[in-house]
């Protein structure tokens, strides 16, 4: 099944007359290119958020209706958004905090490293469980309880990391951040050029609490979604002449860039192949997880 960790809603802004957007890639030798594809072409990898070891009914719960239900409830925020019409109730705001705050975290890069972080934590020895299975512990089972673990379902610390994404993406301390700050919808339509995105989109300050905080999103190549700390910043971001947000934004979404930077047309090839994957997206995933120890499997020792 196809994941999109980079949603449909979300790129149709730069759809053009065929139905299609301009898609930037690397190819397998290393060379960028551009070609027209269709959204559900692109922003996506297969059996991304699959719960291993679930049965086939189950397995693709985390996509159908948890990414899916994070989704439907931002496409109506950002369709006011696209009327600069900034939400006032606090539902909507947390939609749409939770969604930005949800395409920095459901790449495929970011899943691989909580995974790995994820099960790594899970089978660190445990002393308490390790008694407790040392007396319940029967012929053939395994020394450790870690083993144990490992022998009774192979794919458990997988699933649940999968699972635990979901946390991640509704982590209310976060959100709570995300969404009470000074929001505002930047037009860029006086500019030339038109903003463009990536399958890393979000732009994030390192640390939120100082004057310069802020995160910001494209919405369409001429809306922008910017979130202020201060007020004081966010009217002087907002002063900047069009051009040059334009050419700063289109500067941090292709460099954070992993797989693919979208456009309306094919005009950027140059800048796209200068610039293309030569900064560090923002991260949150090794940050909140501290926050999401893993639980050990229940102790339950079949005979």
């Amino acid at each position: 099944m196809k994941h999109h960790y980079i949603p449909q809603f979300y790129l149709k802004q730069w759809e053009g007359s065929d139905q299609k957007l301009q898609v930037y890639l690397r190819r397998g030798d290393g060379l960028i290119i551009a070609k027209r594809m269709a959204r559900k072409a692109t922003g996506y990898e297969v059996d991304l958020y699959k719960l291993p070891g679930a049965t086939s009914e189950r397995e693709h719960e985390v996509e159908y209706m948890f990414m899916a239900l994070v989704d439907d409830e931002a496409v109506r925020v950002r369709d006011g958004m696209m009327a600069s019409i900034l939400p006032k109730e606090q539902q909507k705001r947390f939609a749409w905090a939770r969604f930005v705050l949800s395409l920095v975290i459901r790449n495929p890069d970011e899943l691989k490293t909580f995974k790995a972080d994820y099960a790594k934590h899970l089978l660190l020895p445990d002393p308490a469980f390790q008694a407790r299975y040392a007396a319940m512990r029967q012929e053939g089972d395994p020394e450790l309880f870690e083993d144990w673990i490992v022998k009774t379902d192979p794919t458990y610390a997988e699933r649940q990391a999968v699972v635990t994404l979901t946390r991640l993406i509704e982590n209310h301390s976060v959100l709570r951040l995300l969404r009470t700050m000074h929001w505002r919808i930047i037009d860029t339509s006086r500019a030339s050029r038109r903003l463009m995105t990536s399958d890393r989109p979000v732009m994030m300050t390192n640390g939120m609490v100082h004057y310069k905080g802020h995160y910001a999103l494209p919405i369409s190549p001429t809306r922008l979604f910017l979130a202020t700390t201060a007020v004081q910043f966010a009217d002087e971001f907002c002063a900047l002449p069009a051009g040059k947000i334009v050419r700063e934004v289109n500067r941090m979404v292709i460099g954070q860039a992993r797989k693919f930077v979208y456009a309306l047309d094919d005009a950027n090839l140059a800048e796209v192949r200068r610039g293309f994957s030569k900064l560090e997206a923002p991260s949150l995933v090794p940050d909140m997880s501290r926050s999401l120890t893993p639980k050990k499997m229940p102790l339950k020792i079949q005979g």
